[in-house]
């Protein structure tokens, strides 16, 4: 039963973050359009450490959980 709550939250979290990358992309792309060079790159900035994920993070990304 912990197991399904589990995926679900992290289904959840997924999606969420899914959606403010796709907020960010259009954001950018906007800010882009109306030639703020300086807001764009904050936006990338931002779009950048929501993307990044760590090696460590990679190397030591539990599987399965017990």
């Amino acid at each position: 039963m912990s197991n399904i709550i589990a995926d679900t939250d992290k289904m959840e979290k997924e999606r969420k973050k899914r959606e403010k990358i796709s907020e960010l992309e259009k954001a950018i792309k906007k800010a882009e359009a109306e030639g703020r060079r300086e807001d764009a790159e904050k936006l990338k900035k931002e779009l950048e450490n929501l993307t990044h994920e760590s090696f460590w993070d990679k190397l030591f990304k539990p599987d399965i959980i017990h």
